[in-house]
């Protein structure tokens, strides 16, 4: 072979060579880009995991830290269809899923509405419980196994039972705040003057209360096994019942939100805010 041919195939040969470099260099680097992509994969989805589970441990933690919950319907109550007084509000409550109970003293938990459209801001009112009443003759109880729970069957026997007196009982509620007498309200009914009033009935009798300014109340709806204290047990229902003095009586709540909130001594507040369309009845069911 001459000069000439070999020194031509020596060149074939680095081609060859340095073309096969080139080929390992470029699996390599397609190699470690692929790697590169996994590991950030691999890390973008362990910081979107690890992500989820803190907002997820954060959501529970605020859930558990509300000793509350709503535990049905909101009620609102006016003389429709006129719509110009508005008589009560009433929410069920319940401790939530994992309290073992809730204390709902008047001293130690705070009830208050707020109503933006009409200004109206009423922090504190809570004024009186039926949790801790044991002698009520409207209070009704009901056996299961071993255990008696105690209730009132309706918000009116509520009412009945907060107003009730004789001449060995005193009503719960100071007569300065509220009162109940028989007989629809009328003009002839004593006392009506300055308080905002209306007329229930039950059992087919009909009653009159009247309401001299705004408060809130507690009683028992169901599973209440310590009635006697104001402690509310878990799986218990607690009704809530705002009446309306004259001074928030004349306002009609609608094509607004009201909001209710209850503090207990424990946890975070409860807060129901509730879009009010129109009443639709004498008893309006919100929501």
């Amino acid at each position: 072979m001459n000069t000439l041919g070999a020194t031509k195939l020596h060149t074939k040969s680095k081609k060859k060579k340095g073309l096969a470099g080139l080929d390992t260099a470029i699996i390599l680097i397609a190699f470690i880009i692929t790697a590169s992509v996994l590991a950030y994969v691999a890390v973008s989805m362990g910081i979107f995991v690890t992500q989820k589970a803190k907002t997820t441990i954060n959501k529970g933690q605020e859930t558990a830290s509300t000793a509350l919950s709503l535990a049905g319907n909101i009620l609102y109550a006016t003389n429709y269809p006129t719509d110009t007084e508005s008589f009560w509000l009433y929410l069920p409550i319940a401790p939530s899923a994992g309290v073992s109970s809730v204390q709902l003293a008047p001293a130690t938990t705070s009830i208050s509405l707020t109503a933006s459209t009409e200004n109206i801001v009423l922090s504190n009112i809570y004024n009186y419980t039926l949790l801790t009443i044991t002698n009520s003759p409207y209070l009704q109880s009901l056996t299961a196994g071993s255990q008696t729970y105690y209730y009132y069957s309706s918000p009116y026997t509520a009412l009945l039972a907060l107003g009730y007196t004789t001449t060995s009982y005193n009503a719960v509620a100071n007569k300065d705040v509220f009162q109940v007498q028989s007989g629809a309200c009328s003009s002839t009914t004593p006392g009506l003057s300055g308080a905002n009033y209306f007329t229930f009935n039950v059992s087919k009798t009909q009653y009159c209360a009247e309401v001299y300014h705004t408060f809130a109340f507690t009683f028992p709806v169901a599973g209440d096994s310590l009635v006697g204290s104001s402690i509310a047990p878990a799986g218990s229902v607690v009704g809530v019942m705002i009446l309306f003095g004259p001074a928030e009586g004349h306002i009609v709540f609608q094509y607004q939100t009201i909001t209710i909130q209850v503090q207990p001594n424990i946890g975070s507040p409860l807060t129901v805010a509730q879009y009010v369309y129109q009443p639709d009845g004498t008893v309006t069911v919100l929501g």
